[in-house]
Order: C-alpha cells, then structure tokens, then sequence
C-alpha cells in the first residue's frame, strides 16, 4: 500500500511540473506576444532566451528572437537565429524572408536567395526591388546550414573595444579562367558573427570586401595603417583572408589573388611578403592573420586555378617581422580543400569550430594545434590528400604571441 502510495505521488509530481512547465512557456508566450505590440523588444529578446535555454528550442522561438533583434535593430543577430530556426525546420518561410530583409539592411547581395524562399511575400519584395526570381535554383547554390552556422556563443558585446578586423573573402574573380572559390563567402560572413557575438569586437570596428579588388584590398591596408596610428600598442588586429593564393613561378614567391587579378600575372596580385611587411610595420599589441587559402597553383577543388596551369608549384616561406601569427590552411605544394557536407573551406569550418567550443577562450597555439590535427584527419578521410594548415609567429614575439587569447587578447 505504501509503496503504491509514493508510485502514485511521483506519478502526480511529474504530472504537475510539466503542467507548470506548459504553463510557463503559454505565459511567456503571451508576454512575448505583448512585448512585441508595445515594441519592448529588449524584453522580447530575454523572454525568448529563457526559453530557448531552458527547453528544446524549436524554429518558431529561434523565429520570434529573430523578430525580436530585427525591432532594435541588431540585424546580425536576427540573421544568425533565422539560420537556427532553418536548421530546425528548412522550409520556414518566415524566417527566410525576415533572414532576407536583415541582409538587405547589411548590406549582403545573397539576400536576393532568401527572398526567393519567403513565400508570396518574399516573391513581392524582389519585384519591387527589380530584382526578377528566378524558376530554379542550381543545385550547388542551395545553402548548406551546417553545427557552426548555428549557436554561435553570445559571450558579451562591444567587450574588445580595441580589436579591429580586415575580412576579405574572395569567392568570384573577373576573369573567366579563374574558378570560383566554393564558401569564401559564407567563411567571411561567419567568421564576422563570431568577432562580434563570440569575440566582443563591436561591428564598426569589422570592415569586410567581398570579392575585393586590389585596390580594395590596398585601402583596407591602409585602414589599418591608420587605425595603428590612432590607437597604438593597445589596439589589436585580425586580418582572415579566404579565396585564391597565386605562386609565381619564376621566384617561387605567394601572393594574394585579388578578384580583378589575372593568374599568371604577378603584378596584378598582391604580394605575401608586402602584406606581411606591411603588417609587421604596425605599432599595435598583435596581428593575427588567418589564410584559407593556398599557393600552389592548385584551387580548392583540387584542379588547377587555371587551364594552363599543369604543376603545382611550392613557394617560399615569408619570414614574419612585427608582432604578427600567421594560422595558414596549407604549407608548401598542398591544397586548401573545401568542406561540403558543412559548407565552408575546411581550414575554416574547424577555426570556427574551436571558437564554437572554447567560447573564445583559448590560446592561438593551441587554436592553432586543434586545425591543424583535425584538418589533417579529416582531409584523409574525405580527400585521400594531405591538408597541413600551418601556424608561425613572428621569432622575436613568438612565445608572446602562442600565449594570446582572441577574446580581450589576453
């Protein structure tokens, strides 16, 4: 009798705290619902943060956060939780058109993609915009939502005042007999929500060119140029490049591809060793320097950057001066290969990865390490070639730099 009692009671308490749970989740619902009418949407974000930390998160609280963020005005975060509801339901068309509406005001062209996915209203929008949809998508532009697009850790905002970021992702060259780079793209716009949801680093301090000419990319140097001299030795830099690396074959030197470049043709290229010289001239505290990408001849699919191209070629090693660490993708004649089931290069799925996992919170040696083992690994399994990503640091400073931290660079 007594042990039918205490089965009885365990039965109604278990009974009782999920009835108390739907009632929770029914009034934060309803609170939610009036936040949102009375545009208290700071309140709106915290009530559905409680709920996605507290229960299994679905693609409607993901949805309503975002609807929350898109009211103050914080459109890379509205982004990021729409990629979350479609990773929970990938035919929610509210949160492609509402992801749609916040690239516009990002100013990111892939807008045109999620409008063309948000329903009637979505179709409307790019009408209006004289932006014509098209009746099929090609298969390699669907999108691929992959563990590190999603749950990006929010570890506090605008807490590294004194970092500054360069992003250049070159996915699209002018030149018909240069392929493109498969993610450059994706890798630059992801890699930007985690400088400033999981880094702290405040988006007016992140410039990103992508596709960026030579030019361009000489006008971002000079950025830097200034912000050293405006901020000096306490200020940071990070400069992440993805796209085509371009070797010369007479002296074996690297250089950067811009998107107006010509392969073959150094001088329409931007050279490895200016771009480090120019970055180890700078007086600030660190610079470091992620480089997907590689310097053989070879692009990411493993063929040639170009068709008249028949070798790979292995390029000298740049000698580091300044206080800058370089974390490379590939060293000598090696290729930079892609990651398709994840839908980044694959150097930069495993960075993104380790800042997903440590919050930021972890040395560049050891950030280094983890990419370097993992791409390893997984470029066997997936490529049956080696990938070696390589990390080195300037001699002088090299004990200095190994010991830094992303977040706060401590």
């Amino acid at each position: 009798m007594e042990i039918h009692l205490i089965k009885t009671t365990r039965k109604a308490l278990i009974l009782l705290f999920f009835m108390c749970l739907n009632c929770y989740s029914a009034f934060a619902q309803l609170e939610y619902e009036n936040a949102i009418q009375r545009r208290d949407y700071q309140l709106a974000v915290g009530i559905m943060k409680v709920e996605i930390d507290h229960t299994e998160p679905n693609a409607d609280m993901y949805y309503k956060r975002a609807v929350a963020y898109e009211g103050l005005g914080e459109y890379i975060y509205a982004i990021s939780d729409c990629t979350s509801a479609l990773k929970c339901n990938p035919n929610d068309e509210n949160a492609y058109l509402l992801r749609g509406k916040c690239k516009i005001k990002m100013g990111d062209p892939t807008y045109i993609m999620d409008l063309q996915k948000g329903g009637k209203e979505g179709i409307a929008m790019l009408k209006k915009l004289g932006k014509e949809p098209t009746t099929t998508t090609p298969q390699n532009n669907i999108e691929i939502i992959s563990d590190v697009d999603t749950n990006i850790p929010a570890m506090g905002r605008n807490t590294n005042n004194n970092t500054f970021v360069v992003i250049i992702a070159n996915e699209k060259y002018l030149e018909n007999n240069i392929s493109q780079v498969c993610y450059a793209q994706k890798d630059g716009d992801v890699f930007k929500q985690y400088c400033i949801k999981t880094l702290g680093i405040p988006a007016e301090n992140i410039h990103v060119r992508n596709n960026a000419t030579r030019n361009q990319m000489r006008s971002e140097m000079k950025w830097l140029n200034n912000i050293a001299n405006a901020f000096g030795e306490k200020s940071n830099i990070i400069v992440y490049y993805s796209g085509h690396g371009m070797p010369d074959e007479e002296n074996q030197k690297a250089y950067l591809l811009p998107s107006d470049g010509i392969a073959n043709d150094p001088e329409s290229a931007y050279s490895l060793e200016s771009f480090y010289n120019q970055l180890g001239a700078l007086n600030v505290n660190s610079i470091v320097v992620f480089l997907d990408a590689c310097f053989s001849g070879f692009q990411r699919d493993g063929g040639m950057l170009t068709a008249t191209k028949g070798v790979a070629i292995k390029p000298k090693e740049e000698k580091l001066n300044g206080n800058v660490i370089v974390i490379s993708a590939s060293k000598g004649d090696e290729t930079a290969y892609p990651y398709q089931e994840k839908g980044h290069g694959l150097f930069t799925y495993y960075l993104l990865k380790k800042l997903q996992s440590s919050k930021g919170n972890i040395t560049l040696k050891k950030l280094g390490n983890y990419i370097i083992d993992n791409v390893k690994q997984t470029s066997m399994r997936k490529n049956s070639k080696i990938q070696t990503p390589t990390i080195y640091a300037s001699e002088h400073k090299s004990e200095y730099l190994f010991n830094l931290k992303l977040r706060n660079n401590k």
